[in-house]
């Protein structure tokens, strides 16, 4: 994950007091792979689910988590 991407997800997980093992949990996924993703490793490959659990965890939207990581373009 791009570090300009990542910023607004850790962000999210640091204000909800989430641990990396908290999110894998959630998601799925082992919490070498969380690590990974947030320091810029790894972009990470999650199915639908896995998708709709990270949002869960983090109490977003898909639209939110969307934004998060695609932040729409200044003008």
């Amino acid at each position: 994950m791009s570090q300009e991407r990542a910023v607004k997800v850790i962000e999210r997980i640091k204000e909800l007091g989430l641990t990396n093992k908290a999110v894998a949990d959630a998601v799925g996924v082992g919490e070498r792979s969380v690590y990974r993703w947030f320091s810029y490793e790894r972009e990470p490959r999650l199915n639908f689910d896995q998708v709709a659990a990270l949002c869960t965890v983090l109490n977003w939207t898909v639209q939110q988590l969307a934004e998060a990581y695609h932040p729409p373009k200044s003008e």
